[in-house]
C-alpha cells in the first residue's frame, strides 16, 4: 500500500512533475533510502555522478554496509564523502569509471547512465549482452523502471528519484520478487 502512495502522473519532469517526484522524494527518505543533499532535494537540477551512485547504494540499502567498508579503487577525483559510495559500487560491478583513474565524479549522471546502474542493480548485465549501458531504455521500460514522465534527454535529479521508485517495484532479473520485497525481507523498512 505504501509503494502506491507515490504514482507519477503523465507530465514531462518540470514544474509540475517537480510535485509528483517531491512526493516520491519524500516516500523514499520516510523508507530511509534517499536523504537529498545540503540545499534539499534539489529535483531540478542535473545529478552529478557520484550523487547518483550514493542514492543507488542508499535505494539498495547499502549504505552502512559501505560507509563500514574498505574499498579500493583508482579514480583520482572522488570527494571524500563520496568515496565509501564510490567504492560499495565499484567493487560490487555497479559502476564504472570514466577512464581507469577518473570516476567522472562531478559530470552529469545522464539517464542511460542511471538506468543502466539500476538494471545491474536488479540483476542485469550489460557485460553478458542483456542491454548496452548506453541505450538501456527498452529494457528499463519493459523492466518497469522507466515511467514516461521521465525526461531523459533532460536528466534531472527528479527524474533520478521517479527512477528509483519505480525500481521499488521492479522485479530482480529472472525472478517474481521485487526490489521492495527483497528489502522488506532483509529488513530495510
Amino acid at each position: 500500500l505504501f509503494l502506491s502512495v507515490c504514482v507519477p502522473p503523465a507530465v514531462a519532469m518540470k514544474n509540475a512533475a517537480v510535485g509528483a517526484a517531491t512526493a516520491c522524494a519524500d516516500a523514499l527518505k520516510s523508507l530511509g533510502l534517499f536523504n537529498g543533499t545540503d540545499a534539499g532535494y534539489e529535483l531540478s537540477r542535473a545529478p552529478t555522478r557520484v550523487e547518483a551512485t550514493a542514492v543507488l547504494v542508499r535505494l539498495l540499502n547499502k549504505e552502512q554496509e559501505a560507509l563500514n567498508g574498505t574499498w579500493k579503487y583508482a579514480f583520482r577525483d572522488v570527494p571524500d564523502w563520496a568515496s565509501s559510495y564510490v567504492g560499495y559500487a565499484y567493487q560490487n560491478g555497479i559502476v564504472n569509471g570514466t577512464s581507469a583513474t577518473s570516476f567522472g565524479s562531478l559530470e552529469a549522471m545522464s539517464s542511460a547512465m542511471y538506468l543502466t546502474l539500476v538494471l545491474r542493480a536488479l540483476g542485469y548485465s550489460d557485460a553478458d549482452g542483456d542491454f548496452s549501458w548506453d541505450a538501456p531504455f527498452a529494457l528499463a521500460e519493459d523492466a518497469g523502471i522507466l515511467p514516461s514522465t521521465v525526461d531523459t534527454a533532460d536528466f534531472m535529479r527528479g527524474d533520478v528519484v521517479l527512477v528509483s521508485w519505480s525500481a521499488l517495484s521492479a522485479n530482480l532479473k529472472g525472478k517474481q520478487t521485487t526490489l521492495s520485497s527483497r528489502l522488506i525481507a532483509e529488513g530495510a523498512f
